[in-house]
């Protein structure tokens, strides 16, 4: 009797898949037949989160650019790899010697990076509180007696790579989202803009100041007063300091900000520490700054000796902001930690794209059609499957210490994140969550849902290289998200 209930439920169960995929086919078909998505590629994957079997599927194994959902990959492995409770170390140390009784360091202070990306971020701070960590790091130093420092500050970057994805495109990375990791990033590695209101359309927008005020930088500013939306682009080469920015901002009776990244984030935290320490009466007898990268350390292996381990929020917390706001600074420098803390112990893109390919492995995963060029997104060159995202969401649901951690840092449809006006007044409002990625013709999605029958589900869908507007691709992608919900 229990082998025959087992054989019609299992003939029930492969009925429903049948059933789900061809509903879905169906729909795809459908939706194929738009000119805007004729000349388009589609990567759906459906698995049951219980299980992990295979509810339905359309070019499953076709590997297509995934844009920010690559981000899936990223925080997935780190979670495994680090632990939800890793914290990043930042280390103030002093070379020669420390004379308490005088209060007096006479040789130089070391701000030493372990390559936290939430270094006074603005996800970790109030929004006033600006110079948050280099005020508390001064105190630090005055309750340890520190009075003078004879030397000079040396801002140590070496734990990273001083470069950035080969595959980052010009229009990116003189923007907030281009701001590459670095071994001390601050500040989110971002400057804001701000202009003076324009009274009309053609107007030349006028720069009133810059947020928080950044040395040593040239800008051309080009932008207009037009549109209803911010289209300007703040262009950058890696490290340059000469900027253009080109583009519309709306008329406004108000101040407009853009965001522009920032070139070398550890020269703002050194300008901020040397006036944290002079509001704290501590002497800095040498007012240049020395900076140590990967290729310099060997000239500048001193003796240190540590004086303050500052300590990040838990990796949790800093994955939770990584996803919700699908930070691509955040994501990068997880990426290079996880290579940093590998065999070999440097934070490359290189050694980032070997550790991540390891781990999969290790997991089981057949990697043929994946590739990687950074860990957020941003790189065109990025390919995965719609089948190794979903084998990656339920790899991490089936994980105890890792599901809800993962879970809780996915925006939330028509609620949260990017996520927020997507499904908002339909069944996927509170219910799907997921990673969205977005660059030029390029859309996808990466999450749970819990569908009409109860069934939990982990589904990717990805679309590259559609005609109409990312708003109405969004929209057709919906609609195979409620016939899925409908339908299994």
């Amino acid at each position: 009797m229990k082998i025959k209930l087992y054989f019609l439920f299992s003939l029930f169960f492969i009925a429903q898949i049948a059933f789900s995929q061809q509903t879905v086919n169906e729909l795809i078909s459908e939706l194929k037949k738009d000119n805007e998505l004729q000349n388009a590629s589609i990567s759906l994957c459906v698995v049951d989160a219980q299980t992990g079997l295979q509810v339905c599927e359309y070019n499953s194994k076709l590997s297509l650019t995934p844009a920010s959902t690559m981000k899936i990959i990223t925080t997935s492995a780190a979670l495994q790899l680090l632990g939800k409770d890793f914290k990043y170390e930042t280390l103030l140390q002093y070379s020669g010697t420390f004379d308490k009784a005088s209060g007096i360091i006479n040789g130089d202070l070391y701000i030493k990076g372990s390559g936290d990306p939430s270094l006074n971020s603005e996800y970790f701070r109030k929004p006033e509180d600006t110079f948050y960590v280099a005020n508390k790091w001064a105190a630090v130093l005055k309750e340890k007696g520190v009075k003078k420092i004879t030397g000079q500050l040396v801002m140590d970057v070496s734990c990273f790579e001083e470069d950035i994805p080969t595959n980052w495109v010009w229009g990116d990375m003189g923007n907030y989202f281009g701001a590459g990791p670095s071994g001390l990033s601050y500040n989110d590695n971002k400057f804001y803009i701000v202009y003076k209101p324009a009274a009309k359309n053609g107007d030349s927008m006028v720069i009133s100041k810059l947020v928080p005020q950044i040395d040593n930088i040239t800008i051309s500013n080009y932008v207009k007063a037009g549109g209803t939306e911010d289209n300007a682009m703040v262009y950058r080469a890696p490290f340059g300091t000469d900027i253009k920015i080109s583009g519309t901002l709306p008329v406004s009776t108000k101040p407009l900000s853009i965001e522009g990244s920032l070139p070398y984030p550890e020269q703002l935290l050194a300008k901020h520490l040397q006036k944290a320490f002079a509001t704290q009466n501590i002497e800095l007898g040498n007012k240049t700054v020395l900076k140590i990268t990967a290729y310099t350390k060997k000239q500048y292996t001193k003796p240190l000796t540590t004086l303050y381990t500052y300590k990040s929020p838990s990796l949790e917390k800093i994955i939770f902001f990584t996803n919700l706001h699908s930070n691509n600074q955040y994501a990068e420098s997880i990426f290079r930690t996880m290579a940093l803390k590998s065999k070999g112990g440097f934070g490359s893109t290189a050694q980032g794209i070997q550790t991540i390919i390891n781990h999969l492995k290790t997991k089981g995963f057949d990697t043929n059609g994946l590739f990687i060029n950074d860990g957020n997104g941003l790189s065109r060159s990025n390919a995965v499957t719609a089948e190794h995202l979903t084998k990656i969401l339920y790899m991490m649901c089936s994980d105890s210490i890792t599901k809800l951690p993962f879970q809780t840092s996915l925006p939330v449809a028509g609620v949260s994140g990017s996520l927020r006006n997507l499904g908002k007044g339909t069944v996927l409002e509170n219910n799907l969550k997921a990673k969205s990625g977005y660059i030029t013709r390029v859309r996808s999605y990466a999450g749970y849902m819990k569908t009409k029958s109860g069934k939990e589900i982990c589904l990717s869908l990805i679309i590259n290289n559609f005609n109409g507007t990312p708003t109405d691709t969004k929209k057709k992608m919906e609609q195979i998200f409620l016939k899925i919900y409908e339908n299994y």
